[in-house]
């Protein structure tokens, strides 16, 4: 299916509210004609990004120090069976997320049917990510268990589909984010795989969904997004966009198939973010956007495959930040498609 991003605000997932009501509000003011639903991590340790993504796993504990691990107990061979067979039957309730883990979700899709929101934004930590901090009764990574592997992909492409299925039944077509923070260690001694591992996995997770996308918020191979079936690459381009923009090639191709860039323009360091303007973001977006329009595009046409973001989430920040890189992120959306895009 066919997505335009058409420079339309939205956001990487949390916030730093603590009331899963005005999170909602602040989303729907900020990126009304793309709204995400809003990971709260400051209301419970369940929302962390990789909590939050496994709760329900199967043999999933939480250590006294915090750390997820895998139980392989009984209960844990029965909560594999259900998955397995949840998957094979595309099965997305297999896949719900609780209102403890995901405090914001369930008002989100419900001011989502309110207001004919017509399409919205979802994530989920991903696969390499997740599989990196939940640990086996070995104490290494399950990314690197093969078996332990399958059943996290499998749970995790339910959640997807699940997210996907709820915001469609709301009335909005469901656009979901596969989130990778961890591959900006990608090409370090701490990661060994190779880039079609990595997209194998990602890729496999992203099918529950049919419009996807993905999220790094440091610089890593670039050519693992791009060159995937993803329909949206997201990345920090306040500091990260002459790296991202060295993927020549690939990134080519990728917007010659379609593909849309979620340009995470507004920093969300505190001291950055206070000494931005509308005026100032447009300074730095429209020289980046120039180097994908010699690529041999058109600028309508690479801004209607954009979508603008904060450079990362905004769960660790203050809220004045977090409202302000919104604001930022809103603003200068209108004032883009306004110009170049005919809106009103």
């Amino acid at each position: 299916m066919t997505f335009f991003g058409n420079c339309r605000a939205t956001g990487i997932g949390s916030l730093p509210a603590t009331d899963a009501g005005e999170a909602v509000e602040t989303v729907l003011a900020c990126c009304p004609d793309l709204p995400h639903w809003p990971q709260l991590p400051r209301v419970s340790r369940a929302e962390g990004m990789n909590e939050q993504a496994v709760a329900g796993l199967p043999g999933l504990v939480i250590t006294a120090e915090g750390r997820l691990r895998l139980a392989e107990d009984e209960a844990f061979f029965l909560g594999v069976e259900r998955v397995m067979a949840a998957h094979a039957a595309e099965d997305a309730s297999a896949g719900a997320m609780a209102p403890e883990t995901a405090a914001g979700f369930a008002p989100f899709v419900a001011a989502v049917r309110e207001r004919g929101i017509r399409q919205a934004k979802g994530q989920i930590a991903g696969p390499v990510t997740v599989g990196m901090a939940v640990l086996g009764e070995d104490g290494n990574p399950i990314l690197y268990n093969e078996v332990l592997r399958d059943v996290l992909v499998k749970f995790l492409s339910l959640r997807v589909r699940w997210q996907a299925a709820r915001l469609r039944a709301a009335g909005a077509e469901p656009i979901v984010f596969v989130d990778e923070p961890f591959l900006a260690s990608f090409g370090t001694p701490f990661f060994g795989w190779g880039v079609e591992q990595v997209r194998e996995v990602l890729e496999a997770v992203a099918a529950g969904a049919e419009i996807t996308g993905s999220h790094c918020c440091s610089n890593t191979d670039w050519s693992i997004f791009l060159e995937s079936r993803l329909s949206v690459v997201s990345f920090d381009a306040f500091e990260f966009a002459e790296n991202f923009l060295m993927y020549r090639d690939a990134l080519a191709a990728f917007m010659a198939r379609g593909g849309n860039l979620a340009w995470g323009i507004v920093p969300t360091d505190p001291d950055l973010v206070a000494g931005q303007t509308v005026a100032s973001l447009r300074e730095r977006l429209l020289p980046l956007v120039a180097k994908v329009v010699a690529l041999g595009f058109e600028r309508e046409q690479v801004l209607r495959q954009s979508l603008l973001t904060p450079a990362c989430g905004l769960g660790s920040r203050d809220a004045a930040t977090a409202k302000r890189a919104l604001a930022l992120v809103r603003d200068l959306s209108a004032s883009l498609r306004r110009e170049f895009l005919g809106a009103k």
